[in-house]
C-alpha cells in the first residue's frame, strides 16, 4: 500500500521542462526567454530565485528574487529583463541589480488555467554561466546555445 501511495504522490507533480533560457542584453541587462509548449498555453506565474549555498561572499541584493504574474492570459514566447519586471505584470519585485559570480539561480514559469498546473518551465544557472555567454548566446538546460537551438530544444521537450 505504501508503494502505491508514493507512486501516486510522485505522479502528481507537474512536469519540469527546459523551457527557459537566460542571456545577456545591452547595458548589463540579463534577459530571460520563456517558451511555453503552445502559443495557447497561458503563463500563470514567473519566479526568479537566488541562493547562497556557497556561503560567504554573495551580496544579499544579488540573491533576492521575485515572483510575478502576467496580466490576463499571457501566451506565447516572452522575453523579459531579469532586473526590471514587465509593466502591467503583478508581483513582488526583489532588489536584484546584478548576478553574483558565485551565486546559484533559477527561473521558472508555470502553465495552466486557474489553479491547475499542467507543466513548469525551468532553468538553473550561475552568474559565471551568464557572464561567459557570447553575444547572441543563451544558457538553458546546463549549456550555452543559440536562440534557434534553444527553441528547437524547447520544442523537443514539449
Amino acid at each position: 500500500m505504501t508503494v502505491v501511495l508514493v507512486l501516486l504522490v510522485v505522479g502528481c507533480r507537474p512536469a519540469e521542462r527546459p523551457l527557459v533560457a537566460v542571456g545577456k542584453g545591452p547595458d548589463r541587462d540579463v534577459r530571460v526567454l520563456l517558451r511555453p509548449c503552445s502559443d495557447d498555453d497561458p503563463i500563470r506565474e514567473v519566479v526568479f530565485l537566488g541562493s547562497d549555498e556557497k556561503g560567504d561572499g554573495v551580496d544579499r541584493p544579488a540573491r533576492d528574487g521575485w515572483s510575478d504574474r502576467p496580466p490576463g492570459s499571457v501566451t506565447g514566447e516572452q522575453e523579459v529583463s531579469l532586473f526590471d519586471l514587465p509593466k502591467g505584470w503583478q508581483g513582488k519585485a526583489g532588489s536584484v541589480t546584478e548576478l553574483a559570480s558565485d551565486g546559484d539561480y533559477s527561473v521558472s514559469f508555470v502553465v495552466g488555467p486557474n489553479d491547475t498546473v499542467r507543466y513548469k518551465g525551468l532553468t538553473r544557472f550561475t552568474g559565471v554561466d551568464v557572464a561567459g555567454l557570447a553575444s547572441g548566446q543563451w544558457w538553458a538546460d546546463g549549456k550555452a546555445m543559440s536562440r534557434a537551438e534553444f527553441r528547437a530544444q524547447a520544442d523537443d521537450a514539449c
